[in-house]
């Protein structure tokens, strides 16, 4: 019996006093990763590069102490298995027009284990039934999923979704690692990315990434779902998969340049299944002259990022995203239709005015109407109903500010404040609101800007303390305040959200919109 129990342990490995682990992907998680490299000086840490991968001592420091452990874990010499409990049990109000119970109830189970310094595996499977604002339930029977959660289905609270996360990591070198599984990524230094983000369901992947010297280079590979929103109960699903490099270099210790490309192609048409297409499988090439070499309609996109300190914990940074353009019809300032690009402005600034354990961000965001679409659905620059990229698609400006701080030992304090105006497509028009239409039929050819159509102008703030109660898991006591003002269509409306409750905060809940 002991040497099956120790066989397991051998089996079902995520590392701890050997090699190295991928942390969470969470906002606190991450600017407390990157505050802590900061002081380190290292040029060899690549801020955009998010999950972030870490060794077991500095993962304790980013997830810090508290009183309880709700972690089971068995340790040989060269191998360890942590299993933990996943929950989440929150309650509270929304006061709209009329006052109305909200919450979640979750329950799950996370493992996470290693062999030696290579080769780690994490495994966690996760159930919820929810109750949401009406901003947020609009949001849900629009698209049929829960934001950044997965696909929704009716339940005694409303929705129930189900998640579930895996990724098998293998390390032959330490410069190299080779990743599959079910998950996310998020490239950038900012609160949103262009790039992609958490803000979709997760999706299987296979991932090759290399860190030497000041470079960082990843190439991901991943199969999507196509979920057509506002289609009934019988949803439209098709199949599609997507390539992409990343290159981060830090050429200085002030500055940092990325490269991003994309490209995104459907599964199968009427005439015939595609699948995997092996040309885009070298991941040395560049995307583009492959797709004019094989003769394809994909969607593909480029990319540039750019971070530079102008103070040792000040940090500006920038991404610029173009879909699609001509320099003749962008120099001439005409609105054409097809110059398609995002691109994001911010500064975030750690322990400033010698204030430790507080952080502030101030981000800016814009995208041209149009951009992540294509001329088939199919292949717009999306995850099961989702953007990959921001939450609002395309055809918006968006300011952010963000202000966390520690209280006390054990407590957290975080502030979030967005304002952003939106343009949706009037009913039988296309003016570039929706990445899920095709941009094969423009209402207008020349004059379009940024936020035309019917304009969605959104006011929200959010104020949540936490306090910490076991740290593997992140399990924590929350409690909050949500307001957020909305004019659409010339009707104004207000709400207020109020909740308490307990939670594991190992992801991010996309709300913020």
């Amino acid at each position: 019996m002991l040497r099956v129990s120790s066989l397991v342990i051998l089996l079902f490995v995520v590392g701890h006093s050997y090699g190295q682990e991928y942390i969470w992907l969470e906002n606190e998680v991450s600017i407390k990763t990157e505050n802590f490299y900061i002081n380190k000086d290292s040029r060899t840490f690549h801020s955009t590069v998010k999950p972030y991968s870490l060794n077991d001592s500095i993962k304790d420091i980013i997830y810090g102490t508290a009183k309880l452990n709700t972690t089971l874990k068995r340790k040989s010499k060269n191998a360890g298995i942590s299993i933990f409990p996943l929950v989440n049990a929150t309650t509270g109000l929304s006061i709209e027009d009329s006052t109305f119970a909200i919450g979640q109830l979750g329950i799950g189970l996370a493992l996470e284990s290693y062999l030696g310094k290579k080769l780690t595996l994490s495994i966690s499977a996760y159930f919820e039934g929810g109750t949401y604002p009406t901003y947020v339930s609009d949001y849900i029977n629009y698209r049929g999923v829960v934001p950044g959660m997965g696909r929704a289905f009716p339940g005694i609270l409303d929705y129930n979704i189900t998640r579930i996360d895996a990724l098998l990591a293998y390390r032959p070198f330490d410069f190299l690692c080779l990743e599959t599984g079910v998950g996310k990524q998020f490239i950038g230094d900012g609160y949103r990315s262009f790039f992609v983000s958490d803000i979709a369901s997760n999706n299987p992947f296979g991932r090759l990434n290399v860190n030497i010297w000041h470079l960082n280079f990843s190439a991901t590979y991943s199969f999507l779902t196509h979920l057509q929103p506002n289609t009934g109960p019988d949803w439209q699903i098709y199949g599609k998969y997507t390539a992409r490099h990343y290159l981060s270099w830090n050429a200085t210790k002030s500055l940092r340049v990325g490269f991003f490309e994309s490209v995104v192609w459907q599964a199968s048409d009427s005439s015939y299944y595609r699948g995997f297409d092996a040309s885009y499988a070298n991941p040395i090439q560049f995307y583009r002259p492959v797709e004019y070499s094989i003769g394809s309609a994909d969607n593909s996109l480029l990319g540039v990022d750019i971070t530079w300190a102008i103070k040792r914990k000040w940090k500006l940074y920038s991404q610029f995203i173009l879909d699609e353009f001509l320099l003749r019809e962008l120099s001439a300032g005409n609105g054409w239709w097809a110059n398609k690009y995002a691109w994001q402005l911010g500064l975030k600034v750690f322990e400033p005015f010698s204030s430790k354990d507080l952080f502030l961000r101030l981000e800016f965001n814009l995208a041209r109407p149009f951009t992540f679409t294509h001329g088939s659905p199919k292949q717009n620059y999306a995850q099961m109903g989702e953007p990959i990229g921001h939450t609002l698609g395309s055809n918006f400006y968006e300011g952010l500010v963000e202000v966390d701080f520690k209280v006390g030992k054990y407590g957290r304090i975080q502030n979030l404040l967005i304002g952003y105006i939106r343009g949706e497509d009037p009913i039988g028009e296309n003016l570039g609101g929706d990445i899920f239409e095709p941009y094969s039929n423009p209402t207008y050819t020349y004059g379009n800007y940024i936020a035309q159509g019917n304009q969605r102008i959104v006011a929200l703030y959010n104020v949540q303390y936490s306090y910490l109660l076991s740290s593997e898991n992140r399990l924590k006591l929350i409690a909050g305040l949500q307001f957020r003002g909305q004019r659409y269509l010339d009707v104004t409306t207000f709400s207020t959200q109020v909740f308490i409750g307990f939670s594991t905060a190992i992801w991010n809940r996309n709300y913020a919109f």
